[in-house]
C-alpha cells in the first residue's frame, strides 16, 4: 500500500474512532485526524494529497527544465538566449499576474519553442497551503486565462506556490485540465542571492534520465548565472533538455 493510501486509511479508522470514543480518547483521535489531514499540506513537493508528476520515461538522456516565477522583463529575455544557444527547451511556470504586465514576453518564450504553464495568479506562497477551495480554484482560473489571452494557448500543468498542495488543488486544478507538477532536483535557488554554483552542485547530484529539474527567475535571483552554469553541466554530462509529453510523465 503507497503511503497515501496508508495516511487516507489511517484518517478514516481517526474520524471513526471520534464518533466511537468520549472524552480525552475522543479529543486524541480527533487530533490525530487533523495532523494526518494538514501535515502532508505542509511538505514541499508532496503527493500525499494526490498525484504529483515527479519524472519522466524516457529512453535517453533528456531531463524537463521548469522555471517557476516569471515573466520577469528583465531576467526572462537572457534566459530564453541562453537556452536557444544550447538548443535547451524549457517549461515556464508562469504568475498570471505578472503574463499581465508581460504579454509580448509571453509570446516570445512560445515562439521560441518553450511552454507556458500555470504557477497560480497572484503566487500567495505563505497562505496558498491554508487557502480554501473556492480561492485556489480562482487562482488557477485566473492563471489560464492570463496564458490564453497573452499568448493564444492553454497551459497543461500547474505548480503550487512554494510547493504545497492541500486537498484542494488537484479538484481544482483537474477542473482546469490541468495535472499537478513537482520536481526531481531542486538547488533552492529561490532564495534571492543564491550562490550559482551550491544551486548548481544540488541539482546536478540528481541528474539521471526523466528528471524534473527546478529552477527560479525574479528580482534578487542570479537565475541568468545559474542557468548558464547549469546548462554546461547538462551538456557535459551528455543530457538535453527536452519538453515530454504528457503520456510519457509519471
Amino acid at each position: 500500500m503507497s503511503t497515501r493510501k496508508q495516511i487516507l486509511t489511517a484518517r478514516k479508522f481517526a474520524l471513526a474512532a471520534t464518533v466511537l470514543l468520549r472524552g480525552r480518547a475522543r479529543m486524541a483521535a480527533w487530533t490525530i485526524h487533523e495532523i494526518l489531514r494538514l501535515g502532508p499540506t505542509l511538505l514541499r513537493n508532496s503527493d500525499l494529497n494526490g498525484p504529483i508528476a515527479h519524472r519522466f520515461r524516457t529512453d535517453e538522456k533528456g531531463v524537463w527544465l521548469t522555471i517557476d516565477d516569471g515573466p520577469d522583463p528583465e531576467q526572462t529575455p537572457r534566459l530564453l538566449e541562453l537556452l536557444a544557444a544550447a538548443d535547451a527547451k524549457a517549461s515556464f511556470f508562469v504568475i498570471g499576474s505578472k503574463v499581465d504586465w508581460n504579454r509580448s514576453l509571453c509570446r516570445r518564450i512560445v515562439a521560441e519553442g518553450h511552454t507556458l504553464e500555470n504557477h497560480s495568479y497572484s503566487h500567495p506562497s505563505g497562505l496558498f497551503w491554508a487557502m480554501p477551495c473556492c480561492a485556489i480554484r480562482a487562482e488557477i482560473v485566473r492563471c489560464s486565462h492570463a496564458i490564453r489571452v497573452a499568448a493564444g494557448v492553454d497551459p497543461s500543468w500547474f505548480r503550487s506556490p512554494a510547493g504545497l498542495t492541500n486537498s484542494c488543488v488537484h479538484p481544482a486544478a483537474a477542473r482546469s485540465w490541468l495535472r499537478v507538477a513537482g520536481w526531481s532536483a531542486a538547488g533552492l535557488d529561490g532564495i534571492p542571492g543564491a550562490n550559482p554554483e551550491h544551486v548548481v552542485a544540488r541539482i546536478v547530484r540528481d541528474l539521471e534520465p526523466g528528471a524534473i529539474l527546478l529552477m527560479h527567475e525574479g528580482p534578487g535571483r542570479r537565475s541568468a548565472e545559474t542557468l548558464e552554469l547549469l546548462l554546461g553541466e547538462i551538456s557535459a554530462r551528455g543530457f538535453r533538455c527536452v519538453i515530454p509529453s504528457g503520456a510519457d510523465v509519471e
